[in-house]
C-alpha cells in the first residue's frame, strides 16, 4: 500500500514555480499573517515544498473508517494535471503575442477548474472552523436519532454520536469531511448558468510592475451576478486570467493593465489572504511593508491526532 500524502497544496506548485524568487530554481519570497495580531511578517524565502500547505487539508476517511488521501490524489491531482498543462502554452501564447480563446467544451472546462481553485484554499472556509462544522453535524444528528425508540438498532449510532461531541478531534475529523465534500461538489446547474456569461481575458502587465501570488489565488470584482463583475487569477508575476462578462465582443482579447490598477490588485489580494509571495523581494516587501529576512518564524506547530 502506498503511503498516504499528509502534506496538501491549496496553492498547487505548478503555480508557485511561476512565481520563484529571481536567482532560485525552488523558493518565492514569501511572507504570512501573523496569528497574534495579524499583520504580515517579515518577507523570507520559502521552498514551494512547505509554502501554502496545511497538513491533511483534504483527508477524508474511506468506508472501513481509515483515512485517506483519495481527494488529493484524484480530484486535485487531475485539476493540478490540467491546468498545469495548459498554463505554459497560455503564457507561452501571450508572449508571443496570440492570446488563447476557450470556447465550448475547453471553456467549460477552463470554468469549472477555476472554480474548484477558488473552493480548495482555507480562505474559501475561513468562517467555518472544522470543529464547529462538525459540532453542527452531531447536534443535526443526535436531534434525528434522540427520536428512535429504545429497541432500534440505530441507539448505538446515537451513544457513538453522544461521545463523538465531547471529542474535539473527532468533531474536526467531522467537519473536515464537510468541507472537503462542498469544496469538490460539482457545480449546481444553477451555477453553472451563472458562469456561463462570463468568458476568458488575458490582462498582461507590459511595464516593471507585477502580481503576486496569494493564498486567495482567486478575486471577484464585485457580486457574482453583477453585470461587470470579473473574477481575476493571476498565474504569473506578468499574465493573469480574467473571467468577465462581454455580451457585444467589446473587451480585447488581450487588456495592458495600468501600473495603478496592479498596485490596487496586489493590495486587495493581500488583504484578502493570509499568505503572500512573489518573485520579487522589493515587491513583497512593498506590499508588507516589512524588510526580507534570511529565515522566517519558527511556529513550533504539533500535529493533533485528527491529523496523523
Amino acid at each position: 500500500m502506498s503511503r498516504r500524502s499528509k502534506n496538501h497544496h491549496y496553492v498547487p506548485k505548478f503555480l508557485q514555480k511561476q512565481f520563484l524568487a529571481e536567482g532560485h530554481s525552488d523558493k518565492v519570497w514569501y511572507s504570512e499573517r501573523s496569528d497574534e495580531n495579524g499583520s504580515f511578517c517579515e518577507p523570507y524565502l520559502k521552498h514551494i515544498d512547505k509554502a501554502f500547505y496545511k497538513s491533511n487539508f483534504y483527508t477524508v476517511s474511506d468506508a472501513d473508517g481509515e483515512l485517506s488521501d483519495r481527494v488529493e490524489r484524484e480530484f486535485y491531482g487531475k485539476l493540478d494535471n490540467y491546468l498545469g498543462g495548459i498554463l505554459q502554452s497560455i503564457i507561452s501564447d501571450l508572449n508571443d503575442g496570440k492570446p488563447p480563446v476557450f470556447e465550448g467544451e475547453p471553456l467549460c472546462s477552463l470554468l469549472q477548474a477555476v472554480i474548484d481553485m477558488l473552493w480548495r484554499t482555507p480562505e474559501a472556509f475561513e468562517k467555518y472552523d472544522d470543529e464547529e462544522l462538525g459540532r453542527n453535524c452531531v447536534a443535526e444528528a443526535l436531534a434525528e436519532l434522540s427520536q428512535l425508540p429504545s429497541d432500534d438498532p440505530r441507539n448505538q449510532e446515537r451513544r457513538e454520536t453522544e461521545v463523538a461531541q465531547n471529542d474535539p478531534d473527532a468533531l474536526k475529523r467531522m467537519g473536515r469531511e464537510v468541507r472537503v465534500r462542498a469544496a469538490t461538489t460539482e457545480m449546481s446547474p444553477e451555477f453553472r448558468s451563472v458562469l456561463s456569461d462570463f468568458i476568458p481575458r488575458w490582462g498582461v502587465i507590459s511595464t516593471n510592475h507585477a502580481y503576486i501570488l496569494s493564498s486567495s489565488m482567486i478575486y471577484f470584482s464585485g457580486p457574482l451576478l453583477n453585470e461587470k463583475s470579473c473574477i481575476f487569477m493571476p498565474i504569473s508575476p506578468k499574465h493573469a486570467l480574467l473571467l468577465c462578462r462581454d455580451p457585444k465582443n467589446e473587451i480585447p482579447l488581450r487588456i495592458d493593465v495600468a501600473s495603478e490598477k496592479v498596485r490596487q490588485i496586489n493590495e486587495n489580494a493581500a488583504r484578502k489572504s493570509k499568505q503572500i509571495a512573489s518573485h520579487s523581494q522589493k515587491l513583497i516587501e512593498s506590499i508588507t511593508r516589512k524588510k526580507a529576512v534570511c529565515v522566517g518564524p519558527i511556529t513550533g506547530r504539533v500535529e493533533s491526532s485528527a491529523e496523523r
